[in-house]
Formats: C-alpha cells, sequence, structure tokens
C-alpha cells in the first residue's frame, strides 16, 4: 500500500549516509517498504547537510521538488541542516516534521505521534541514542555498506558548523563495533566504510582509552572476506600503525582521504587547524612510501577570508608537489555561529569560482596521472553492479578507481580481480566531488578474495 511504502534521500557526507541507512533500517523494522520512488512513496525522509551555504540552498530546493512531486507524502525531515536551522526548516511549506541529529533516536515516538506505526512494529526503543549504533541498517545494493565508529568533533576549525550539529567527539564501543559488521558481513556486504566527523579520534573518550588501529586489527581479524575502507582522517591521526596495517593487510582497502583544507601556513593559521604542512606532507610520504599505489585524497576550501592569490597559489603548488592524486573541491561560505563567519577580506565570488575551477582542473590532472600508473596493474575489486546506460559493470577498487568492465563479465556482490586497460580522460566537470576515478579493464581469472597486488 501506498502509505506503508517510504523513500530516503541522504545529502552530505559519508556518517549521514550511515544515519540515513540507520533511518531505513528502522522503518523496514516498524514493516514499512522500501519505494523506489520518491513521487509513489506515503513516506519520504530527507536526510540534510549544512556543511556550506550551497548545502542548505540545495536542502531547501529537494524539499519543495519531493512535495511538488508527491503532494500526499508525510514529509520528515532530519540531519545537519535541520539540526542547525529548524525553525527555517519547518517554514518551508509541505514539510510535516523536523527532527535534527540529536533527535534521529526519536524516530520511533516520532512515528507514533504522526500515526504512521504499522502492526508489524516490534517496538518502539528506535535508533539508539547518543554514539550507540542502531540495531538495523537498510543499505540498497548489498555490497557497500558504511558503519558508525565515532560520532562529532573536539577541533574548533574556524570555519566548521559541525561541532556545533554533531556534538563532542565520542566513540561508539569496539563490542557493539564488532557486532554490527558481524551482521553486515552475513547480511553479504563485501565492503564496509568505517565513518565518523574524526573518524582518527577513535577510542580517545573511552575507558579504558583505546585507538583505531586497535579496533582495526579487532575488525580485520572477524570481518572474513569483507574488504574495510576508512574514511576521513585528519592528518594527525594517520598513525604509523594504521600505515603498516595498510601495507600489509589485503582488507583494509588501500586509500585515505585526509582533510587538507589550504596549502597556504597563513591561512590553515586563520582556519585554526591544528597542524602545520609539514607535518600534513610528512604522513603523506610515510603513506606513499608504505604502500606506493595507495589512493591519496584531499578536501580543499577555496575563498576562505583573507585568501589570496599569492596564498591560493601556495595551495596549488603545494598539492602539485604531494603524492595527492584527488581533491574534492568546496567554495568557502559563511556559517553563522562560526568565528570565520565574522572575518574580514572576503573573497569576490567570481573570483573563488575562477580559483575552484583552477584547483579542480589541477586534482583532474593528479587523478589522470595517477590513474596511467595504475594501467597493467592487477587489482582487488568489489563489484557494484551494471550501469543503467550501458550495461557496462562497475567495481570499485581498494585504491578507489571505479573500473568499467565488459557487460555480463562479473556479478554484483563479487570480490574480483581487475586488470587496468586503458584510462579514459573525462571532462574535469563530469564526475561529481567524492567520486572515484574511472578505467576500463578486463576480469582476471583468479580465485575470488583479497590479496595485495605486488604487480
Amino acid at each position: 500500500m501506498r502509505e506503508h511504502g517510504f523513500h530516503t534521500i541522504t545529502l552530505g557526507c559519508k556518517l549521514n549516509q550511515f544515519d540515513g541507512a540507520a533511518i531505513e533500517g528502522e522503518l523496514v523494522r516498524r514493516g514499512f517498504t522500501p519505494e523506489a520512488d520518491r513521487s509513489r512513496a506515503g513516506i519520504v525522509v530527507i536526510n540534510t547537510c549544512t556543511v556550506t551555504h550551497k548545502a542548505d540552498s540545495e536542502a531547501r530546493r529537494l524539499i519543495r521538488s519531493v512535495r511538488r512531486q508527491n503532494p500526499q507524502c508525510t514529509l520528515l525531515v532530519t540531519g545537519c541542516y535541520a539540526e542547525l536551522d529548524a525553525a527555517a526548516v519547518a517554514a518551508i511549506d509541505g514539510v510535516d516534521r523536523v527532527f535534527g541529529n540529536r533527535d534521529k533516536p526519536r524516530l520511533a515516538p516520532i512515528l507514533d505521534e504522526l500515526g504512521l506505526v504499522t502492526p508489524a512494529t516490534t517496538g518502539d526503543r528506535g535508533c539508539d541514542a547518543s554514539a550507540e549504533l542502531p540495531r538495523a541498517l537498510h543499505f540498497g545494493d548489498r555490497t557497500r555498506a558504511f558503519l558508525k565508529i565515532q560520532e562529532g568533533c573536539r577541533l574548533s576549525c574556524s570555519y566548521c558548523i559541525i561541532p556545533t550539529v554533531r556534538g563532542p567527539s565520542r566513540s561508539v564501543a569496539g563490542s557493539e563495533i564488532l557486532d554490527a559488521l558481524g551482521r553486515l558481513v552475513r547480511s553479504g556486504y563485501r565492503e564496509t566504510v568505517l565513518t565518523g566527523v574524526n573518524t582518527g579520534d577513535y577510542g580517545l573518550d573511552l575507558d579504558p582509552p583505546s585507538d583505531l588501529a586497535g579496533l582495526l586489527r579487532q575488525l580485520l581479524a572477524s570481518c572474513g572476506p569483507t574488504r574495510i575502507r576508512l574514511n576521513s582522517l585528519e592528518p594527525l591521526t594517520v598513525s604509523d600503525e594504521i600505515i603498516d596495517l595498510m601495507a600489509n593487510e589485503p582488507r583494509l582497502a588501500p586509500h585515505l582521504q585526509i582533510p587538507l583544507q589550504s596549502g597556504s601556513e597563513t591561512i590553515l593559521r586563520r582556519m585554526r587547524r591544528n597542524y602545520r604542512l609539514g607535518a600534513y606532507l610528512e604522513r603523506l610520504l610515510a603513506v606513499r612510501k608504505a604502500v606506493p599505489h595507495a589512493g591519496l585524497g584531499a578536501d580543499v576550501i577555496v575563498g576562505f577570508p583573507g585568501e589570496t592569490e599569492t596564498t591560493f597559489r601556495e595551495t596549488c603548488e603545494f598539492v602539485e608537489a604531494s603524492p595527492l592524486n584527488y581533491l574534492h573541491v568546496f567554495s568557502w561560505s559563511p556559517r553563522p555561529g562560526t568565528p570565520a563567519s565574522d572575518y574580514p577580506d572576503r573573497v569576490r565570488p567570481a573570483e573563488v569560482r575562477d580559483r575552484s575551477e583552477r584547483l579542480r582542473r589541477l586534482g583532474f590532472n593528479l587523478g589522470l596521472r595517477f590513474r596511467e600508473l595504475q594501467s597493467g596493474r592487477t587489482l582487488d575489486a568489489v563489484v557494484l553492479g551494471p550501469r543503467p546506460d550501458d550495461g557496462r559493470i562497475r567495481a570499485l577498487t581498494g585504491n578507489f578507481i571505479e573500473v568499467s568492465l565488459a557487460p555480463g563479465s562479473a556479478e554484483r556482490g563479487e570480490v574480483i580481480q581487475v586488470v587496468i586497460e586503458r584510462v579514459r580522460p573525462e571532462r574535469t566537470d563530469a564526475r561529481r566531488a567524492g567520486e572515484p576515478s574511472w578505467a576500463s579493464g578486463s576480469v582476471r581469472p583468479d580465485p575470488s578474495g583479497f590479496s595485495r597486488s605486488k604487480t
């Protein structure tokens, strides 16, 4: 029935993707059915992002679009934008209920209040509070899953609103993570991405204290034939122990995204980042030495107040001389409540757009160069499934290259060996930020399973 179907839309980071899966899992647990077509769903949940002003605008446009497409649905809005400015979200015509990140654990009583509980309900505990994990997760394609190990942030970067909407840094108990990973493995997921706001901070608040490397060793001892991928790690949390594990454990994906934000010491200080460029570069070089073909990416903010053409060129020069392979480029926007929102010397919008394009072009060239270096190599890959446009098979390598394979050459969810055969240059704006780079390849007829390639 229409009223029992739901559709969720999640914007933003991998942690938000996990939250979206938790919401879906709770809805499924309570008897609702996933509906692929949002115009036909009885319930639509929009899980928003607020990392930039553009993210807020995207959320507002999406809310209005969903209401136009589906006038009869119950429209729920949550996430970081809903946490930051619930009144602004509630004022959008057609929104039935707003609940922020801190209220996500109250999904069950919210459904009760709206009269949306079905006879299949098995309890009303809902999603767990704090940093605890929910009982149910629902990921659509059954190939890659996200698993939250940490929530919130202890840093005080001058531009960032996330500590306000996500709270202080806190870790999920290791026993909970092991249990959740076991459920994902038994459900058939072949890659699990560990997520958090500041993932490398894992364990500092536990009693007794722990760390990410220790957690990884526990997970790798129990994850069986499943690959583990790390999400963003702050530079100073990329420890020698993590690098050593990545160099020697085939099931730990050789891929890190390490936020840079600026390649100018002057701008880094204004951003209140907790490292200097020398420390950042030293960590990159340590990874590259231990894992020569690791995929290395960075977030970079363009147009931060006080950025000049000189400091922007410093960023470009640092990136070009570094071992980085790809960039996620963001335009700075003022987030009310952050120190940087009051900083003078703002950069003109036209200049921000020009610099962003120049930096994206640089990132594109770095990615192309990296893919060309992989030509002829045999890499582990998890099969994601066919592309909707031409039926070619998509597979994701450990070092974050998406490989296009011949139709019918592999099945969704398989772990395969692929040979990189051809690199296809794409237009610099042809891929969204956060997506892996592309190459074409073929399936090597080897037994399935992860193995560190030596070729």
